[in-house]
Protein backbone atom coordinates (compact mmCIF):
# COMPACT_ATOMS: atom_id res chain seq x y z
CA UNK A 1 0.00 0.00 0.00
CA UNK A 2 1.32 3.46 -0.80
CA UNK A 3 0.57 6.81 0.74
CA UNK A 4 1.23 10.37 -0.45
CA UNK A 5 0.64 13.49 1.68
CA UNK A 6 -1.06 15.36 -1.16
CA UNK A 7 -3.47 18.20 -0.71
CA UNK A 8 -6.81 17.92 -2.47
CA UNK A 9 -5.90 19.68 -5.73
CA UNK A 10 -2.51 17.92 -5.87
CA UNK A 11 -4.26 14.60 -5.53
CA UNK A 12 -6.51 15.42 -8.47
CA UNK A 13 -3.50 16.07 -10.71
CA UNK A 14 -1.79 12.92 -9.46
CA UNK A 15 -4.87 10.84 -10.23
CA UNK A 16 -4.97 12.39 -13.69
CA UNK A 17 -1.30 11.44 -14.17
CA UNK A 18 -1.93 7.84 -13.08
CA UNK A 19 -4.88 7.42 -15.40
CA UNK A 20 -2.78 8.55 -18.39
CA UNK A 21 -0.12 5.83 -17.92
CA UNK A 22 0.06 3.24 -20.68
CA UNK A 23 0.05 0.12 -18.49
CA UNK A 24 0.27 -2.31 -21.42
CA UNK A 25 3.52 -0.70 -22.60
CA UNK A 26 4.73 -0.43 -19.01
CA UNK A 27 4.46 -4.20 -18.55
CA UNK A 28 7.29 -4.70 -21.06
CA UNK A 29 9.85 -2.25 -19.68
CA UNK A 30 12.57 -2.65 -17.08
CA UNK A 31 11.63 -1.99 -13.45
CA UNK A 32 14.16 0.85 -13.19
CA UNK A 33 12.84 2.73 -16.20
CA UNK A 34 11.44 6.22 -15.77
CA UNK A 35 8.41 7.19 -17.85
CA UNK A 36 7.06 10.44 -19.25
CA UNK A 37 3.34 11.17 -19.18
CA UNK A 38 1.96 14.12 -21.16
CA UNK A 39 -1.36 15.74 -20.29
CA UNK A 40 -2.95 18.37 -22.56
CA UNK A 41 -4.14 21.71 -21.27
CA UNK A 42 -7.78 20.77 -21.94
CA UNK A 43 -7.57 18.06 -19.27
CA UNK A 44 -5.63 20.12 -16.74
CA UNK A 45 -8.08 23.03 -16.64
CA UNK A 46 -10.89 20.68 -15.61
CA UNK A 47 -9.31 20.57 -12.16
CA UNK A 48 -6.99 23.57 -11.83
CA UNK A 49 -6.11 26.74 -13.75
CA UNK A 50 -2.74 26.88 -15.51
CA UNK A 51 -1.66 29.68 -13.19
CA UNK A 52 -2.58 27.58 -10.15
CA UNK A 53 -0.78 24.56 -11.60
CA UNK A 54 2.57 26.33 -11.18
CA UNK A 55 2.36 26.27 -7.37
CA UNK A 56 0.57 22.92 -7.26
CA UNK A 57 3.16 21.05 -9.34
CA UNK A 58 6.03 22.72 -7.44
CA UNK A 59 4.57 21.33 -4.23
CA UNK A 60 4.14 17.91 -5.85
CA UNK A 61 7.83 17.87 -6.82
CA UNK A 62 8.81 18.38 -3.19
CA UNK A 63 6.79 15.47 -1.83
CA UNK A 64 7.60 11.79 -1.61
CA UNK A 65 5.55 8.62 -1.79
CA UNK A 66 5.68 6.13 1.08
CA UNK A 67 5.32 2.43 0.32
CA UNK A 68 4.07 0.54 3.35
CA UNK A 69 3.99 -3.20 3.98
CA UNK A 70 1.78 -4.25 6.88
CA UNK A 71 2.13 -7.96 6.08
CA UNK A 72 5.36 -8.29 8.04
CA UNK A 73 6.01 -8.97 11.74
CA UNK A 74 7.24 -5.38 11.88
CA UNK A 75 6.00 -2.67 9.52
CA UNK A 76 8.33 -2.02 6.57
CA UNK A 77 8.37 1.14 4.48
CA UNK A 78 10.25 3.02 1.78
CA UNK A 79 10.14 6.78 1.02
CA UNK A 80 10.82 7.74 -2.60
CA UNK A 81 10.57 10.88 -4.72
CA UNK A 82 7.91 10.39 -7.37
CA UNK A 83 8.97 12.81 -10.09
CA UNK A 84 12.34 13.89 -11.43
CA UNK A 85 10.74 16.61 -13.55
CA UNK A 86 7.40 18.34 -14.05
CA UNK A 87 7.14 20.92 -16.82
CA UNK A 88 4.52 22.86 -18.75
CA UNK A 89 5.28 23.98 -22.31
CA UNK A 90 3.22 24.58 -25.44
CA UNK A 91 -0.04 23.65 -23.71
CA UNK A 92 1.20 20.30 -22.37
CA UNK A 93 1.94 19.33 -18.77
CA UNK A 94 4.68 16.69 -18.62
CA UNK A 95 5.46 14.38 -15.69
CA UNK A 96 8.74 12.44 -15.73
CA UNK A 97 9.02 9.82 -13.00
CA UNK A 98 11.98 9.01 -10.82
CA UNK A 99 13.48 5.73 -12.10
CA UNK A 100 13.54 4.39 -8.51
CA UNK A 101 9.74 4.05 -8.43
CA UNK A 102 9.68 2.12 -11.70
CA UNK A 103 9.17 -1.18 -9.90
CA UNK A 104 6.05 0.20 -8.23
CA UNK A 105 4.42 1.89 -11.23
CA UNK A 106 2.84 -1.32 -12.51
CA UNK A 107 0.90 -1.62 -9.26
CA UNK A 108 -0.52 1.89 -9.63
CA UNK A 109 -3.12 0.52 -12.05
CA UNK A 110 -4.61 -1.60 -9.27
CA UNK A 111 -4.29 0.99 -6.54
CA UNK A 112 -5.05 4.28 -8.30
CA UNK A 113 -6.16 3.90 -11.91
CA UNK A 114 -9.66 3.90 -13.32
CA UNK A 115 -10.96 6.47 -10.90
CA UNK A 116 -14.21 8.20 -11.72
CA UNK A 117 -12.55 11.62 -11.58
CA UNK A 118 -15.63 13.53 -12.69
CA UNK A 119 -17.50 12.39 -9.59
CA UNK A 120 -14.87 12.26 -6.88
CA UNK A 121 -13.66 15.78 -7.55
CA UNK A 122 -16.92 16.92 -5.95
CA UNK A 123 -16.23 15.11 -2.66
CA UNK A 124 -16.77 17.59 0.14
CA UNK A 125 -14.58 15.84 2.72
CA UNK A 126 -10.86 15.38 2.13
CA UNK A 127 -10.83 11.82 3.52
CA UNK A 128 -13.51 10.59 1.11
CA UNK A 129 -11.23 10.48 -1.92
CA UNK A 130 -8.49 8.73 0.07
CA UNK A 131 -10.98 6.15 1.35
CA UNK A 132 -12.18 5.72 -2.22
CA UNK A 133 -8.61 4.96 -3.33
CA UNK A 134 -8.25 2.32 -0.62
CA UNK A 135 -11.50 0.65 -1.69
CA UNK A 136 -10.48 0.70 -5.37
CA UNK A 137 -7.13 -0.84 -4.52
CA UNK A 138 -8.77 -3.80 -2.79
CA UNK A 139 -11.34 -4.16 -5.57
CA UNK A 140 -8.53 -4.22 -8.14
CA UNK A 141 -7.01 -7.13 -6.25
CA UNK A 142 -10.42 -8.86 -5.95
CA UNK A 143 -10.30 -8.52 -2.18
CA UNK A 144 -13.75 -7.57 -0.90
CA UNK A 145 -13.24 -8.08 2.83
CA UNK A 146 -10.24 -6.64 4.63
CA UNK A 147 -9.24 -5.02 7.89
CA UNK A 148 -6.87 -2.40 9.29
CA UNK A 149 -5.87 -1.44 12.77
CA UNK A 150 -7.03 2.05 13.70
CA UNK A 151 -3.45 3.33 13.55
CA UNK A 152 -2.84 1.76 10.14
CA UNK A 153 -6.01 3.29 8.72
CA UNK A 154 -5.21 6.72 10.14
CA UNK A 155 -1.82 6.60 8.42
CA UNK A 156 -3.33 5.55 5.11
CA UNK A 157 -5.97 8.28 5.31
CA UNK A 158 -3.23 10.75 6.26
CA UNK A 159 -4.93 11.75 9.49
CA UNK A 160 -2.55 13.61 11.79
CA UNK A 161 -1.57 11.35 14.68
CA UNK A 162 -2.60 14.04 17.19
CA UNK A 163 -6.04 14.47 15.62
CA UNK A 164 -9.11 12.42 16.55
CA UNK A 165 -7.24 10.52 19.24
CA UNK A 166 -10.23 8.50 20.45
CA UNK A 167 -12.11 6.20 18.10
CA UNK A 168 -15.46 7.96 18.52
CA UNK A 169 -14.07 11.22 17.10
CA UNK A 170 -12.20 9.38 14.33
CA UNK A 171 -15.34 7.48 13.38
CA UNK A 172 -17.69 10.47 13.40
CA UNK A 173 -15.36 12.94 11.67
CA UNK A 174 -13.64 10.63 9.18
CA UNK A 175 -15.23 7.22 8.59
CA UNK A 176 -18.91 8.15 8.82
CA UNK A 177 -18.51 11.15 6.51
CA UNK A 178 -16.40 9.24 3.96
CA UNK A 179 -18.84 6.32 4.00
CA UNK A 180 -21.82 8.61 3.48
CA UNK A 181 -20.26 10.50 0.58
CA UNK A 182 -19.00 7.45 -1.29
CA UNK A 183 -22.16 5.38 -0.92
CA UNK A 184 -24.69 8.17 -1.45
CA UNK A 185 -22.97 9.37 -4.62
CA UNK A 186 -22.87 5.77 -5.92
CA UNK A 187 -19.34 6.34 -7.22
CA UNK A 188 -18.64 3.30 -9.43
CA UNK A 189 -21.62 1.67 -7.67
CA UNK A 190 -19.47 1.10 -4.58
CA UNK A 191 -21.35 0.18 -1.46
CA UNK A 192 -19.37 -0.79 1.60
CA UNK A 193 -19.82 -1.31 5.30
CA UNK A 194 -17.46 -1.45 8.23
CA UNK A 195 -17.57 -2.57 11.84
CA UNK A 196 -15.32 -3.05 14.84
CA UNK A 197 -16.19 -6.68 15.49
CA UNK A 198 -17.59 -7.53 18.90
CA UNK A 199 -15.54 -4.96 20.77
CA UNK A 200 -17.27 -1.80 21.94
CA UNK A 201 -14.35 -0.39 23.91
CA UNK A 202 -10.62 -0.31 23.34
CA UNK A 203 -11.23 -0.69 19.60
CA UNK A 204 -8.09 -1.68 17.72
CA UNK A 205 -9.27 -3.14 14.39
CA UNK A 206 -11.79 -2.02 11.77
CA UNK A 207 -13.30 -4.60 9.39
CA UNK A 208 -14.51 -3.65 5.91
CA UNK A 209 -16.77 -5.38 3.41
CA UNK A 210 -17.26 -4.08 -0.14
CA UNK A 211 -20.61 -4.79 -1.77
CA UNK A 212 -20.66 -4.28 -5.57
CA UNK A 213 -22.20 -6.21 -8.46
CA UNK A 214 -18.71 -7.48 -9.25
CA UNK A 215 -18.04 -8.48 -5.66
CA UNK A 216 -21.34 -10.35 -5.49
CA UNK A 217 -20.61 -12.12 -8.75
CA UNK A 218 -17.18 -13.18 -7.44
CA UNK A 219 -18.84 -14.63 -4.33
CA UNK A 220 -21.35 -16.56 -6.44
CA UNK A 221 -18.56 -17.91 -8.64
CA UNK A 222 -16.75 -19.11 -5.55
CA UNK A 223 -19.93 -20.86 -4.37
CA UNK A 224 -20.29 -22.54 -7.77
CA UNK A 225 -16.74 -23.91 -7.70
CA UNK A 226 -17.34 -25.31 -4.24
CA UNK A 227 -20.71 -26.81 -5.20
CA UNK A 228 -19.47 -28.52 -8.36
CA UNK A 229 -16.73 -30.19 -6.33
CA UNK A 230 -19.19 -31.50 -3.76
CA UNK A 231 -22.07 -32.54 -6.05
CA UNK A 232 -21.20 -32.22 -9.77
CA UNK A 233 -24.26 -34.06 -11.11
CA UNK A 234 -26.73 -31.81 -9.29
CA UNK A 235 -24.87 -28.68 -10.37
CA UNK A 236 -24.82 -29.79 -14.02
CA UNK A 237 -28.58 -30.40 -13.89
CA UNK A 238 -29.07 -26.86 -12.55
CA UNK A 239 -26.78 -25.36 -15.20
CA UNK A 240 -28.65 -27.27 -17.93
CA UNK A 241 -31.95 -25.86 -16.60
CA UNK A 242 -30.50 -22.32 -16.68
CA UNK A 243 -29.37 -22.80 -20.27
CA UNK A 244 -32.82 -24.00 -21.32
CA UNK A 245 -34.61 -21.18 -19.54
CA UNK A 246 -32.38 -18.15 -20.24
CA UNK A 247 -30.39 -18.92 -23.38
CA UNK A 248 -30.99 -20.15 -26.90
CA UNK A 249 -28.11 -22.57 -27.39
CA UNK A 250 -28.12 -25.27 -30.05
CA UNK A 251 -27.93 -28.78 -28.63
CA UNK A 252 -24.36 -29.28 -29.86
CA UNK A 253 -23.18 -26.05 -28.23
CA UNK A 254 -24.91 -26.92 -24.97
CA UNK A 255 -23.30 -30.35 -24.95
CA UNK A 256 -19.84 -28.91 -25.62
CA UNK A 257 -20.17 -26.49 -22.70
CA UNK A 258 -21.44 -29.09 -20.24
CA UNK A 259 -18.78 -31.63 -21.17
CA UNK A 260 -15.79 -29.26 -21.06
CA UNK A 261 -14.76 -27.94 -17.63
CA UNK A 262 -13.05 -24.83 -19.02
CA UNK A 263 -16.07 -23.89 -21.15
CA UNK A 264 -18.43 -24.65 -18.27
CA UNK A 265 -16.50 -22.41 -15.88
CA UNK A 266 -16.49 -19.57 -18.43
CA UNK A 267 -20.21 -19.97 -19.10
CA UNK A 268 -21.07 -19.87 -15.40
CA UNK A 269 -18.82 -16.84 -14.90
CA UNK A 270 -20.56 -14.91 -17.67
CA UNK A 271 -24.03 -15.99 -16.58
CA UNK A 272 -23.40 -14.85 -13.00
CA UNK A 273 -22.03 -11.53 -14.24
CA UNK A 274 -25.17 -11.04 -16.36
CA UNK A 275 -27.35 -11.81 -13.35
CA UNK A 276 -25.55 -9.16 -11.30
CA UNK A 277 -25.99 -6.45 -13.91
CA UNK A 278 -22.54 -6.55 -15.46
CA UNK A 279 -22.17 -6.20 -19.25
CA UNK A 280 -25.31 -4.01 -19.48
CA UNK A 281 -24.72 -3.13 -23.15
CA UNK A 282 -24.91 -6.73 -24.35
CA UNK A 283 -28.18 -7.27 -26.23
CA UNK A 284 -27.82 -10.90 -27.31
CA UNK A 285 -26.44 -12.82 -24.35
CA UNK A 286 -26.44 -16.17 -26.15
CA UNK A 287 -24.32 -14.85 -29.02
CA UNK A 288 -22.03 -13.00 -26.61
CA UNK A 289 -21.34 -16.16 -24.60
CA UNK A 290 -20.79 -18.35 -27.66
CA UNK A 291 -18.33 -15.80 -29.05
CA UNK A 292 -16.53 -15.46 -25.71
CA UNK A 293 -16.20 -19.25 -25.49
CA UNK A 294 -14.84 -19.47 -29.03
CA UNK A 295 -17.73 -21.60 -30.24
CA UNK A 296 -18.79 -19.12 -32.93
CA UNK A 297 -16.95 -16.24 -34.54
CA UNK A 298 -18.02 -12.74 -35.45
CA UNK A 299 -18.44 -12.20 -39.16
CA UNK A 300 -15.95 -9.70 -40.57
Amino acid sequence: MSSIPYKRVEQKLFELFVNQIDYEALANVDDNTSIIVSIPRSEIVKYVTIQQSLAVTKSMMEKSITFLDFNRPEIEYEHLSIFSRISYQDGVLEFETNHAIGKYLKDFQKQYARYNLEKIQSFKYVYSSTMYRILKMHMGQKRFTFSYTVNELKKLLQVDENKYVNFYDFNVNVLVKAHREITQMSVDNIQFEYNTGVRQRGIETIYFKIDTPFANSEADKSDFLEAITMNPDLVLDNVRAVMDMKYNFRSNHQALILENKSLLDKFVTLHIEFEHGLHPKVKNRTAYILTSLGLVYKSK
